[in-house]
């Protein structure tokens, strides 16, 4: 899959303009602050209908505009599809989603163009809060499977209903009413989460031995599902467990006002020798885990639809030194088309004769050179 060409209105502090991508290694050059991680951020959004720099998208329309819209052209399969995406910020925030010009549900358009990222906020995956890895985990899951995406969506509704009933005194028997459909859906989407994890540990101790090369320590991948210590697996009985659970804590939920247990809840486990990595490892080898989740992630959704996907890196002076970005060059291969952007020269080198770099100043694109033949 190829990004051909990308169209921008009112997106940060970028021109309202056209640019063309090579198929290969596109390198973003140009000074701090000019528009270089503005313009990977709206490729990435227009992929995965959200940023890698902030999670509320009002901050990515243009000082004094209320939409922004995104439009693309990508080649897949032989064929090419016209992505528009229109979006109001609101609040409420809304989409106009459309391909080759038809209007089309969520569900239809992330699967179109899956964008995979490297960034500094990827630190967040490793060390940040739970919800940052269940996202994670929620994307994959997506990814392998699409029906996956209604799963979680009516978890979340369901469990916003068990809460609302908890909180205005309803009687015992109406909110068990919701307890049963809330169970059915929370064992789907621990079987999904479950599911990511299994084929995420298959790649990542292989993707993490390479970027560390070797020196670093072994990391242990486990889906965390307290209140239970033993594994949960098996549809069925994790929906039976979790009417017993909410039947049992129905009182205490009450107190808290909340449903306490659930999916909700749950984490990705990272540790090293029984320590959670976060206490363990150097910042420089919590980045290189969360490069390594992020490329196990497009190794095995690559597999799965038997397709290659462009990968971005955000900023590659300060996430990674020459060296590990050449290892990353070399992993990636020339089978998918790539974005880095740095402030110096020297990553245009690292692109080869079939690089392709367009030059950013003050949100402008002042220069675009194609790529070479050999």
């Amino acid at each position: 899959m190829v990004l051909i060409e990308l169209s921008l209105g009112s997106f940060r502090n970028l021109d309202d303009a056209e640019y063309r991508f090579g198929e290969k290694t596109n390198v973003i050059l140009g000074p701090n602050g000019a528009g270089k991680s503005s313009l990977l951020e709206a490729l990435a959004v227009l992929g995965n209908l959200r940023s890698f720099r902030t999670t509320h998208l009002r901050r990515a329309v243009r000082h004094g505009e209320a939409i922004f819209r995104l439009r693309g052209v990508i080649s897949s399969g032989g064929r090419t599809h016209r992505l528009e995406q229109t979006v109001e910020v609101g609040p409420p925030l809304s989409r106009d989603l459309r391909v080759d010009g038809s209007a089309v549900d969520v569900e239809r358009f992330l699967q179109l163009l899956p964008v995979f990222t490297i960034t500094s906020h990827d630190r967040e995956l490793v060390a940040g809060p739970p919800e940052t890895r269940r996202a994670f985990l929620d994307r994959l899951a997506f990814l392998l499977r699409p029906p996956y995406l209604e799963e979680i969506r009516n978890y979340r509704r369901l469990l916003r209903q068990r809460n609302a009933a908890l909180g205005s005194g309803t009687a015992d028997a109406e909110i068990e009413a919701w307890e049963t459909p809330l169970a059915a859906a929370a064992a789907r989407v621990v079987e999904g989460r479950h599911d990511g994890v299994r084929v995420l540990e298959e790649r990542f101790s292989e993707v993490w031995s390479v970027l560390s090369k070797d020196a670093a320590p072994k990391i242990d991948l486990a889906y965390r599902t307290e209140p239970w210590n033993e594994p949960l697996e098996g549809h069925e009985r994790v929906e039976v467990l979790y009417r017993q659970r909410y039947n049992e804590t129905r009182t205490r939920d009450r107190q808290m006002g909340f449903t306490v247990d659930g999916p909700h809840r749950h984490d990705l486990s990272l540790k090293t020798d029984g320590r959670s990595v976060r206490y363990v490892l150097s910042s420089g080898q919590t980045k290189a885990v969360a490069a390594a989740l992020r490329l196990a992630t497009l190794a095995q959704v690559e597999r799965k639809r038997d397709e290659r996907f462009p990968v971005i890196v955000d900023d590659v002076d300060a996430e990674l030194d020459s060296a590990a970005l050449k290892v990353l060059i070399e992993y990636l291969g020339s089978e998918r088309q790539l974005f880095l952007s740095s402030t110096s020269e020297q990553v245009a080198e690292l692109a080869g004769p079939q690089g392709h770099c367009l030059r950013i100043e003050n949100g402008t694109c002042v220069s675009q050179e194609a790529a070479r033949d050999d």
